[in-house]
């Protein structure tokens, strides 16, 4: 695949934090007026089946010219980035490819279908649809045709005959740091999983360590690859952070998931130790300076 090189704002692949993508080239993201619903679209589909989707193009600013096109996208990197391709879509992704005209302030239900014949094969398929306007976008009142604009949703499109593609994961790390201070350490744990299945999947998980439960994200991971899991506070991505309190000994924390609705459960541990150097450097400072003290006071003085 070729991969576009320039102008590319990449998106995170989210399951709560998904927004459609916007970006001009050469130009800073706030010149753009146009989005687009949904920002996400995700289907299974049987071969030899017709699905059909409507996306939603929203006009914020004035006139402009819409041209549509539905490329492959690939993962970037393993925290959820993503390259755009130019590639586009396979031909049974079926929508108008003719550009049309949308006033400011208005709506156009854009339709795609999907169609795969009887003998396409059990893949997922990872697109963009794009919509790019023909006009070039005011900035600093001067218009530049350098300056085009370009929105776009992401679409995640498993085939399968039976609606149950093979779904399988491997835990590349699991780890978080060997030994730290009782009083002021911190554990964070670093979580990476690989999807060694057909089909995308999201990890339904948590970390447990004692009676403190850390829930993980669950971030979609595409087929053939690898990613960086965070967790989730109140519903917003976090670190996978231990609570700051006083721990002594040995910390067990363990791993538990499954992917969707498969029942299978993968589990791993983590072991860190805490020692409270913290507490015993203070104690050494505290007896040391004392000693001295007792020492200076003892130690018979000349005589003048």
């Amino acid at each position: 695949m070729r991969k576009i090189q320039s102008g590319i704002f990449i998106i995170p692949l989210l399951l709560f934090t998904i927004f459609p993508f916007v970006f001009a080239k050469g130009v800073i993201a706030q010149a753009i007026s146009l989005s687009v619903s949904p920002p996400l679209f995700e289907l299974m589909i049987q071969p030899g089946k017709e699905v059909k989707q409507i996306f939603t193009l929203t006009n914020l600013g004035g006139d402009t010219t819409i041209t549509p096109k539905i490329i492959y996208f690939e993962p970037a990197d393993d925290i959820g980035n993503i390259n755009l391709t130019e590639d586009l879509g396979p031909d049974w992704v079926m929508y108008d490819k003719i550009p049309f005209n949308l006033k400011g302030q208005e709506k156009f239900d854009f339709e795609v279908s999907f169609s795969p014949s009887t003998d396409a094969p059990e893949i997922d398929h990872f697109l963009t649809i794009i919509f790019e306007t023909s006009e070039s976008v005011d900035l600093l009142n001067q218009n530049s045709s350098n300056f085009k604009s370009q929105i776009g949703a992401n679409i995640l499109l498993t085939i399968s005959k039976d609606g149950n593609p093979k779904k399988s994961a491997e835990i590349i790390d699991f780890v978080a740091p060997k030994v730290i201070d009782s009083l002021f350490g911190k554990i964070s744990y670093q979580i990476k999983l690989k999807n060694t299945g057909n089909s995308y999947w999201k990890p339904n998980g948590k970390i447990i360590v004692n009676d403190e439960i850390i829930n993980i994200a669950p971030q979609n991971i595409l087929s053939g690859y690898s990613r960086n899991i965070s967790c989730i506070n109140d519903q917003t991505l976090a670190s996978c952070d231990l609570k700051d309190r006083f721990y002594l000994g040995k910390i067990t924390a363990k791993l538990e998931f499954s992917i969707d609705e498969d029942p299978k459960i993968y589990q791993k541990e983590a072991v860190s130790y805490s020692f409270p150097f913290s507490i015993i450097g203070f104690l050494i400072f505290l007896l040391t300076t004392i000693k001295t003290k007792l020492i200076f006071k003892l130690w018979p003085r000349k005589r003048h």
